[in-house]
């Protein structure tokens, strides 16, 4: 019962403080609307029965203004949902018969960000491909950390989404990461996309579903430890 904990909050971390991605501006050159697959990988982390419970997965759905971030299994999923016009999130869980959803303003947002590791951007003035699509490359310095840690940061290019960072810990890039890295809850976690492609999202992705109920954000805090505990 204690693996299956982990693998909830561990999913649950991933589309909450992580994966704020994505704002449209269709004045802009590229992909206006589609779907990046990225893979997830913990480099630091060494055991391996744990790493097989852990997701590897993260999906994003993008149009216009909107975006949404999935990571799920067969009895547990979490995503987020972002209105980039209106700085605006939600996010929604399910586990079991329990379906809530939560909304985040700006200034909840901006919190959230404070909490995790703030990097130095260095630009090494060099490009690289990631899934077909050409990024600039630069470094991400985490200061925070004692052994120096740094990591590769991915800016991808031909992809229309303006200001895609506004909510999270690389807002000093421009462009759509395709690449990178955070530190969250001690645990180190990489992204890289392994696929982009241009398709038709319906914009009923973006809505909260009929079923769900919407909870404050400690509420929803709240029932996340309620389900831990009732996995001990």
């Amino acid at each position: 019962m204690n693996n299956l904990k982990y693998n909830i909050f561990f999913y649950l971390t991933l589309v909450f403080t992580i994966t704020f991605q994505g704002c449209g501006g269709e004045q802009n050159a590229g992909i206006s609307e589609g779907i990046i697959k990225y893979d997830i990988t913990y480099p630091y982390f060494k055991d391996k029965f744990m790493l097989s419970m852990m997701p590897a997965e993260m999906r994003m759905e993008f149009k216009g203004s909107r975006y949404k971030n999935t990571v799920d299994n067969s009895m547990f999923g979490s995503s987020l949902i972002s209105n980039c016009k209106d700085s605006t999130l939600i996010m929604l869980l399910h586990f079991g018969q329990k379906k809530i959803y939560s909304e985040l303003d700006v200034a909840l947002t901006d919190t959230m960000i404070k909490k995790n590791g703030i990097p130095d951007i260095i630009a090494l003035n060099t490009t690289d491909s990631v899934a077909g699509i050409l990024c600039e490359k630069y470094m991400g310095v985490f200061e925070k950390l004692e052994d120096g840690y740094d990591c590769e940061v991915f800016e991808a290019k031909g992809i229309a989404l303006k200001h895609s960072n506004w909510c999270n810990p690389y807002q000093s890039i421009e462009g759509v990461l395709l690449g990178y890295e955070v530190d969250q809850y001690g645990l180190q976690m990489r992204f890289k996309a392994s696929e982009v492609s241009e398709a038709v999202v319906n914009d009923s992705i973006f809505k909260v579903p009929a079923n769900y109920k919407k909870v404050s954000l400690e509420r929803m805090l709240y029932e996340v430890e309620e389900i831990f505990k009732n996995l001990l």
